[in-house]
């Protein structure tokens, strides 16, 4: 599956205020998840909505954000994520002063959704779902590689592994390949490279996104004189079954 440029990806606008980027799914040929960007302006507001399929993570770039999780109300920023498990009522609203940015992502190629009505919310967090930033420490992946696991099964997911990962200039992740699941890698800072089956050098700058099938060898560096930082996504719980390879 060839890596998506950010001049490739189709926009839209899924509520007023909003602006959807599609990185990838099924019209991307992904078989097993769905990523996206969504950029929304001060003030808009988000449905009240369920996913009868599938479950959602909610990982915020920048911007104040209030989400509504089930019957639980609260804000979130740079660095959090939420999970609205399968057939949970949720909806966001940015009540900041700037747009927000956040990645979206479905342990599904074609997620469906319907709108329900609001209820009545208790002004707290929940105990499970959502994931602050701020309350955890990342931890060492690889020489140069830190890490943050933001959602999988600690956070009551079904279906989920969702990591943010920083390389130092010259770091590695190891190559390898998923036996049964493919993994969304989005580049959200920086110039990174990726390997691909026999291609050993492709730029993977930030913006683009690159999602690899099962079975097929891929990994990730960092050759640049910056940091980056990478979002990875697997439609799977933790750890995600890998096999290492050269």
């Amino acid at each position: 599956m060839p890596v998506i440029r950010r001049s490739e990806q189709n926009t839209s606008e899924p509520f007023p205020g909003a602006k959807a980027t599609a990185m990838a799914g099924a019209a991307t040929g992904s078989e097993y998840l769905t990523v996206g960007e969504l950029l929304v302006e001060p003030g808009a507001r988000s449905a009240y909505h369920i996913h009868p399929n599938t479950e959602e993570s909610i990982f915020v770039i920048e911007g104040e954000i209030e989400f509504r999780l089930g019957s639980n109300r609260f804000r979130s920023s740079s660095g959090d994520c939420v999970l609205a498990t399968r057939g949970i009522g949720h909806g966001l609203e940015n009540v900041g002063d700037t747009t927000a940015r956040l990645i979206t992502m479905y342990p599904s190629p074609s997620p469906e959704r319907a709108e329900i009505p609001e209820v009545d919310f208790t002004d707290a967090p929940p105990e499970n779902g959502a994931f602050f930033r701020g309350k955890v420490e990342s931890f060492e992946f690889a020489p140069g590689v830190t890490r943050y696991d933001m959602v999988g099964d600690f956070l009551g997911s079904e279906s989920t592994y969702f990591s943010e990962l920083t390389f130092a200039p010259g770091s590695i992740a190891p190559n390898h390949y998923h036996p049964a699941h493919e993994e969304a890698m989005f580049c959200l800072s920086g110039d990174l490279k990726a390997v691909y089956a026999d291609d050993d050098d492709v730029p993977l700058p930030a913006g683009d996104i690159f999602t690899c099938e099962p079975t097929v060898r891929h990994g990730i560096f960092n050759d640049s004189n910056e940091s980056a930082t990478l979002l990875a996504m697997h439609p799977v719980l933790n750890p995600p079954p890998r096999v290492l390879v050269d």
